[in-house]
């Protein structure tokens, strides 16, 4: 039973460690390219959401960033030519985000080591531990989306706060 919860200790370090490590990482990535961290993930989760090409609204959605915030990383993003926005010959009220033909290799140069280290990484294990490890990711991403959907703060006006008081 004690070697059991210290596993789990570990299990609980070792995500920590890994969320500050990403996080250093992502940093590391973002200046050489002259971008922001925010601006990077914004990037990122553009480029591997399923639906394409993603909008604004829709970016702003995924990443919980007001629309303020999603618009001041896409210009860096247009300015450091890695992305364009495009009105959407459909509706000509919505934008669409396209990538630059190429810009994906200069992003990718900076990941290219590490995931070619990764994917070594990853052949050294069999196909149920690879499962296994799948389902824990998946289930860590649903627990933090979960818990942000039900979390959303909420915006109480001045006035709110005046009538409350009546």
């Amino acid at each position: 039973m004690k070697r059991a919860t210290e596993e789990r200790v570990d299990v609980v370090r070792l995500r920590f460690l890994l969320g500050v490590k990403l996080a250093a990482f992502n940093q590391f990535v973002a200046r050489q390219l002259g971008l922001s961290v925010t601006d990077l993930e914004c990037l990122e989760v553009a480029y591997y959401d399923e639906v394409q090409p993603v909008t604004p609204g829709r970016l702003s959605k995924l990443m919980g960033l007001s629309p303020g915030s999603i618009t001041t990383s896409l210009k860096n993003l247009e300015n450091a030519g890695l992305i364009r926005r495009e009105p959407d010959p459909t509706d000509g009220r919505r934008i669409l985000l396209r990538f630059i033909p190429g810009s994906r290799a200069t992003i990718n140069a900076w990941f290219e080591p590490v995931n070619r280290n990764l994917a070594d990484l990853d052949g050294t294990l069999d196909s149920e531990e690879l499962a296994n490890i799948k389902k824990y990711f998946l289930g860590l991403l649903k627990i933090i989306d979960d818990y942000m959907a039900d979390n959303q703060p909420v915006c109480v006006t001045l006035r709110d706060r005046e009538s409350s008081r009546l």
